[in-house]
C-alpha cells in the first residue's frame, strides 16, 4: 500500500493554534487562539493535508472521523478558514465517510458557542456536532 499518510503536527503559537490531524485514529484536533498574521499561510497547510488525506480514503472502507476543536480566540480571518475546512470535511460525507465535530467553548464564552453553531449549521457544512462547554 506504500506510505503510510504522516500526521499533521503543527505546534501551537503565540497567535496560532495547536493542530494535530491524524490519520491513524482519525482524530483531527485544532486547539487553542487563532489570529495568526497571514490565516491562509496558516491554514492552507491543513487543507492541503485534508485533500491528500481525502486521496488515501476515498476508496477504502467507511471511515470514521471526529473533529474537535477547540478555540480560546479565533478572529475573523481564521473563521473563514475554518469554514473552508469544515467544507472540505463535510465533503467527504459524500462519499461515507462520518463525522463527528466537538466544539469546545468555555463555558462563559456566549460568542464562541454561537460562532460554533452557526459554523455546523452553515448549508455548506452541516455537519453532526457537539458543543461542550468546560469551566
Amino acid at each position: 500500500m506504500g506510505e503510510r499518510m504522516k500526521p499533521l503536527k503543527i505546534e501551537a503559537a503565540i497567535d496560532t493554534p495547536e493542530i494535530f490531524f491524524d490519520s491513524e485514529s482519525k482524530i483531527f484536533s485544532i486547539s487553542g487562539i487563532s489570529h495568526p498574521e497571514n490565516a491562509k499561510e496558516f491554514y492552507i497547510r491543513v487543507l492541503n493535508w485534508l485533500d491528500e488525506f481525502y486521496e488515501e480514503i476515498k476508496d477504502k472502507e467507511a471511515t470514521k472521523i471526529i473533529v474537535d476543536l477547540n478555540f480560546k480566540y479565533i478572529n475573523s480571518s481564521s473563521y473563514k478558514y475554518l469554514r473552508e475546512i469544515m467544507r472540505k470535511i463535510s465533503n467527504f460525507r459524500n462519499n461515507g465517510v462520518s463525522v463527528e465535530v466537538i466544539w469546545n467553548y468555555h463555558e462563559d464564552d456566549e460568542d464562541l458557542l454561537n460562532e460554533g453553531t452557526v459554523l455546523f449549521e452553515l448549508p455548506e457544512v452541516r455537519l453532526p456536532y457537539r458543543c461542550i462547554p468546560y469551566s
